[in-house]
């Protein structure tokens, strides 16, 4: 049986979450996670609660499954075309946001919701990992993966791909600057230097 692109990205980003269970690091397929900080942040979500009101920020996560290891990659981390990466995030309270990434070809990926028309809520408490992997193309130079978070003010997910793609177009201005949105909708970046 052939399986579809999309069906073999979902069925990699189980594997992947099933990798970290593997590894021991008590984290469900939901919510795949590798490092202590981000494990503790989730274990007690009436702490997380109280910790939000003192400034709990929203975060994006980039996993990558390796030769058999799953690592997080950081900003400025290296990736290589073929990487098979796993986008989670922490919504910190926040009820609506959107994830995209653009490229050094200067395309932009809309990664959740998985449609524009799609309703951007979040999942409000705790790290949640996309139901979809993500396989780096050849575009050389980066790969930058942007989470606007907006709380509970509804987000139009075409103004914030028409505002990725304006930013695109500037060439070398994307892969620093932020998206041209409203100041009040919070923008968290994970850049990777993308290599052949």
């Amino acid at each position: 049986m052939t399986c579809s692109r999309s069906h073999r990205m979902r069925h990699a980003a189980r594997h992947v979450a099933a990798a970290v269970l593997a590894l021991g690091l008590g984290c469900t397929p939901t919510a795949p996670r590798v490092d202590a900080e981000a494990s503790a942040a989730t274990t007690d979500t009436a702490e997380q609660e109280r910790v939000r009101i003192k400034g709990l920020m929203p975060r994006l996560l980039i996993h990558r499954q390796q030769h058999g290891q799953v690592e997080q990659l950081h900003d400025g981390s290296v990736a290589h075309t073929g990487d098979l990466v796993q986008i989670s995030y922490m919504a910190a309270g926040n009820r609506n946001g959107v994830v995209v990434s653009l490229d050094g070809r200067g395309v932009v990926t809309l990664h959740h919701p998985p449609r524009p028309n799609a309703d951007a809520t979040l999942v409000a408490r705790g790290l949640h990992a996309l139901d979809h992997a993500y396989e780096l193309d050849d575009a050389q130079s980066y790969e930058r993966f942007v989470f606007i978070t907006s709380g509970d003010e509804p987000i139009d997910v075409q103004t914030v791909i028409t505002a990725a793609r304006r930013l695109a177009a500037r060439g070398p201005a994307a892969r620093h600057s932020p998206l041209p949105l409203p100041e009040r909708w919070e923008q968290r970046f994970v850049t990777l230097d993308k290599r052949p």
